[in-house]
Protein backbone atom coordinates (compact mmCIF):
# COMPACT_ATOMS: atom_id res chain seq x y z
CA UNK A 1 0.00 0.00 0.00
CA UNK A 2 2.88 1.83 0.52
CA UNK A 3 4.02 1.89 -2.53
CA UNK A 4 1.14 2.62 -4.29
CA UNK A 5 0.73 6.03 -1.95
CA UNK A 6 4.28 6.97 -3.23
CA UNK A 7 3.72 6.40 -7.14
CA UNK A 8 0.56 8.26 -6.75
CA UNK A 9 2.56 11.04 -5.05
CA UNK A 10 5.46 11.18 -7.76
CA UNK A 11 3.08 10.89 -10.30
CA UNK A 12 0.47 13.67 -9.48
CA UNK A 13 3.64 15.89 -8.87
CA UNK A 14 5.34 14.65 -12.27
CA UNK A 15 1.98 15.98 -13.69
CA UNK A 16 1.90 19.01 -11.56
CA UNK A 17 5.19 20.23 -13.28
CA UNK A 18 4.31 19.22 -17.05
CA UNK A 19 1.41 21.37 -17.35
CA UNK A 20 -0.38 21.90 -21.17
CA UNK A 21 0.90 24.66 -22.48
CA UNK A 22 -0.31 28.23 -22.72
CA UNK A 23 -4.01 29.00 -23.65
CA UNK A 24 -4.81 32.94 -22.88
CA UNK A 25 -6.19 36.51 -24.17
CA UNK A 26 -3.38 38.98 -23.50
CA UNK A 27 -5.15 42.60 -23.57
CA UNK A 28 -4.13 45.45 -25.68
CA UNK A 29 -1.29 46.87 -23.09
CA UNK A 30 -1.26 50.43 -24.36
CA UNK A 31 -2.70 52.50 -27.48
CA UNK A 32 -0.52 50.90 -30.15
CA UNK A 33 -0.10 47.34 -28.55
CA UNK A 34 -2.87 44.97 -30.16
CA UNK A 35 -4.12 42.54 -27.93
CA UNK A 36 -3.05 38.80 -28.26
CA UNK A 37 -4.46 35.33 -28.37
CA UNK A 38 -2.29 33.01 -27.57
CA UNK A 39 -3.00 29.00 -27.96
CA UNK A 40 -0.98 25.80 -27.67
CA UNK A 41 -1.49 22.49 -29.96
CA UNK A 42 0.54 19.15 -30.11
CA UNK A 43 0.78 20.04 -33.76
CA UNK A 44 1.38 23.44 -36.56
CA UNK A 45 -2.22 22.56 -38.02
CA UNK A 46 -3.41 22.06 -34.46
CA UNK A 47 -2.29 25.12 -33.29
CA UNK A 48 -3.84 26.96 -36.48
CA UNK A 49 -6.84 25.91 -36.03
CA UNK A 50 -7.21 26.28 -32.20
CA UNK A 51 -6.45 29.61 -32.79
CA UNK A 52 -9.08 30.35 -35.35
CA UNK A 53 -11.77 28.98 -33.17
CA UNK A 54 -10.32 30.95 -30.20
CA UNK A 55 -10.63 34.17 -32.19
CA UNK A 56 -14.37 33.00 -33.04
CA UNK A 57 -15.25 32.22 -29.83
CA UNK A 58 -14.22 35.52 -28.65
CA UNK A 59 -15.91 36.66 -32.41
CA UNK A 60 -13.15 38.82 -33.22
CA UNK A 61 -10.68 38.64 -36.18
CA UNK A 62 -6.73 37.84 -35.33
CA UNK A 63 -3.82 37.65 -37.31
CA UNK A 64 -0.73 35.48 -37.27
CA UNK A 65 1.92 36.78 -35.41
CA UNK A 66 4.23 34.12 -34.88
CA UNK A 67 4.66 30.19 -34.51
CA UNK A 68 6.63 28.91 -31.67
CA UNK A 69 7.83 25.34 -31.27
CA UNK A 70 9.25 24.23 -27.76
CA UNK A 71 10.31 20.57 -28.15
CA UNK A 72 12.71 19.94 -25.90
CA UNK A 73 12.81 17.40 -23.18
CA UNK A 74 9.21 17.86 -22.47
CA UNK A 75 8.65 15.85 -25.97
CA UNK A 76 8.98 13.11 -23.79
CA UNK A 77 6.03 13.63 -21.89
CA UNK A 78 3.75 14.01 -25.03
CA UNK A 79 0.17 13.81 -24.15
CA UNK A 80 0.44 16.19 -21.24
CA UNK A 81 2.55 18.49 -23.44
CA UNK A 82 1.79 20.67 -26.00
CA UNK A 83 5.29 21.67 -27.71
CA UNK A 84 3.85 24.17 -30.57
CA UNK A 85 2.48 28.13 -29.68
CA UNK A 86 0.48 30.42 -31.70
CA UNK A 87 0.11 33.71 -31.19
CA UNK A 88 -2.42 35.98 -33.27
CA UNK A 89 -2.94 39.82 -32.54
CA UNK A 90 -6.28 40.74 -32.82
CA UNK A 91 -7.13 43.09 -35.80
CA UNK A 92 -10.56 43.73 -35.34
CA UNK A 93 -14.08 42.68 -33.81
CA UNK A 94 -16.21 41.16 -35.81
CA UNK A 95 -19.97 43.00 -35.85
Amino acid sequence: MEKVIFWLFLLAGFLSLVGCGPHYYKPASGPNQPAEIIVSAYSQQGCLDALQEEARARNVEVKLKDIQTELGWQIFTFPFYKGYRCIGIVVEQKK
